[in-house]
């Protein structure tokens, strides 16, 4: 069963969660979503949450058969860093002895704590500079973050309660992980626990980077390979979103097979906030979105079900833990608007049918190596222009997004959106190199998506805002017949022929179609 949670941050529990009409209130909020679990904050922007409160909410939600954990934003903590001020200077003796009453007060309520993406760092003090020594900034702001990880949180915590699991959340933003001090490597190791930022948001939003609806897919399902089990969840919240990409976000998450799904956050769920002509972080449809994912919830549940016991096949796409890619960012997570079935992973894959290769697989060791002997076994292997240069290699298969195909004079040629403006002549051979030892040949315009379970079952996201046609030829999946399985679209069936060969499938605007065999078929059309 695919559990869903929300978080009450500090100031909500400290201002609302006192009284009963607003506990009452949160309670009935949570059922009406049918959430499983709530996480309750004791400490955010310099709010502590007095334990006998924390009691009180924790027992109400416990009573009410909820399960109840802790969580912690560590943001506004004595020395704030001298670049980024929600950040902190972990350096600071006084910051680490906050840190260290933080979490053996919560570890005195809680039996599991989660941390908040906030545990990093970019700063560049006096007490930092002359701490790392001869070390890189980058670095030294993973060492002194992961020292403090162990010494100030984990330690504290497990010693108050032996018992108690504290768990590190990574943000979305993995191309500045370790110069930001986030050692996904040793921290995993450390921490009881790991979830995953999913937040998206609005792809239309500069405000938040633009990242693709597939980069909460692709950042899934690399934390699950990163973890070995220890990635518990994914969440993701309504900032700038509409009511169709906030629920993108849910369901990229579960197609990432996450067993937990986190709706941040009750304060932000309850109420639509700001203007919806300025996509930044004042505006939140959160009323509006939590009524599309009570709409939705049945065939989320359905989704889940029907690809929790399966495997994830595709492309595999490596992404080196440690290491923050500088030319063509986030381009793993894109991808997938071209229709080419990811496979995320952390590590280079020897037997892998098919592989690309961007900028974040650089600094693996022997890279250079693995190309050339896949190359040799003919085994297909796509490169990225930005690698091919930093590698002063030719590749045979390219994907290159710094060609301007439309000739605009305002062209960016580090936008990875231009994956989706590569004309179909020139992607569809690529694609086809990639897929084909998959099994399968798949057509379709940009932003359609095509994720794949084992070789029975395959889910196509149509993201565009108008109706699209695609074809597939699954002739060396399994052969039984598809049929269409589940749909996830607010109002539109989609159409499916076979001519015995091929499949061609016509699918509404902002709809997903699962396919897969009859006996798999529980038809669940619609929201």
């Amino acid at each position: 069963m695919h559990i869903y949670s929300t978080l009450f941050i500090a100031q909500t529990v400290d201002e609302e969660l006192r009284a009963e009409e607003g506990l009452k209130k949160a309670v009935d909020w949570c059922r009406a979503s049918k959430l499983h679990k709530v996480y309750i904050e004791s400490f955010r922007d310099g709010l502590f949450v007095d334990k006998d409160l924390l009691i009180k909410v924790r027992d109400r939600f416990a009573a009410e058969g909820f399960t109840a954990h802790g969580c912690v934003t560590t943001s506004h903590l004595p020395k704030p860093s001298n670049n980024w001020p929600d950040a902190c200077c972990y350096t600071n003796r006084a910051t680490r002895e906050m840190l260290r009453e933080i979490f053996e007060r919560t570890a005195e309520v809680f039996d599991v704590i989660m941390v908040d993406d906030f545990l990093f760092t970019d700063c560049t003090c006096e007490e930092c500079t002359k701490a790392k020594g001869d070390r890189s900034f980058d670095d030294y702001h993973s060492d002194v973050t992961h020292e403090v990880s162990k010494e100030y949180i984990l330690a504290p915590a497990h010693r108050v309660n032996p018992g108690c699991k504290v768990i590190i959340k990574y943000p979305l933003w993995y191309e500045d992980y370790h110069k930001n001090g986030y050692d996904t490597l040793r921290q995993t190791e450390a921490f009881d626990a790991i979830w995953i930022g999913n937040e998206t948001r609005e792809p239309d939003a500069p405000f938040w980077g633009r990242f693709p609806q597939t980069n909460a897919f692709y950042v899934m399902e690399w934390a699950n390979k990163l973890g070995h089990g220890k990635c518990l969840g994914g969440w993701f919240d309504p900032y700038s979103t509409k009511p169709e990409t906030y629920l993108d976000q849910a369901i990229m998450t579960i197609l990432g097979k996450s067993g937990e799904t986190m709706l941040y956050s009750y304060d932000t769920l309850k109420e639509n906030v700001g203007n919806p002509e300025v996509l930044d972080a004042n505006y939140y449809p959160g009323a509006d979105d939590t009524e599309a994912f009570r709409k939705a919830r049945n065939s989320l549940d359905r989704l889940a079900d029907l690809i929790e016991n399966k495997k994830i096949k595709g492309v595999s796409v490596p992404k080196q833990p440690h290491h923050d890619a500088v030319k063509e960012r986030f381009l793993s997570s894109y991808y997938g608007l071209i229709g080419i079935p990811v496979s995320p992973d952390t590590e280079l894959t020897a037997d892998a049918p098919s592989v690309i290769l961007g900028t974040q697989a650089e600094n693996y060791p022997g890279i250079r190596e693995y190309i050339a002997k896949r190359t040799e076994d003919g085994k297909p292997t796509v490169i990225t222009k930005g690698l091919e240069e930093a590698l002063g290699i030719t590749g045979k298969h390219v994907i290159d997004i710094s060609e301007n195909y439309s000739g605009k004079d305002d062209f960016d040629p580090t936008d990875c959106w231009n994956i989706t403006r590569i004309p179909e002549d020139i992607m569809d051979p690529v694609r086809d190199h990639l897929t084909k030892p998959l099994g399968l040949i798949f057509r379709s315009p940009a932003r359609v998506t095509l994720n794949l379970y084992d070789d029975d079952m395959e889910v196509i996201g149509n993201l565009n805002n108008e109706e699209v046609t695609v074809m597939l030829d699954l002739s060396g999946r399994d052969p039984r017949e598809r049929n269409i399985i589940l749909t996830l679209t607010e109002d539109n069936t989609p159409a499916l022929s076979y001519d015995g060969k091929k499949y061609t499938l016509t699918i509404p605007a902002r709809t997903y179609v699962v396919l897969g065999p009859a006996d798999m078929a529980d038809q669940s059309v619609g929201f």
